[in-house]
């Protein structure tokens, strides 16, 4: 920004999950678990 002089621009809240789609389940499952949640997934129909 500062460097190029371009405006900012906001990446989003689901930004990481944009960038590595096939993490973001094992990230959301390890985040439950230390919050203290015991996680079983189901497939959605």
């Amino acid at each position: 920004m500062l460097t190029d002089n371009v405006p900012y621009a906001d990446l989003g809240a689901d930004c990481f999950e944009q960038l590595n789609p096939d993490r973001a389940e094992p990230r959301a499952i390890a985040q439950l678990r230390r919050l203290g949640y015991e996680v079983e997934l189901t497939a959605a129909v």
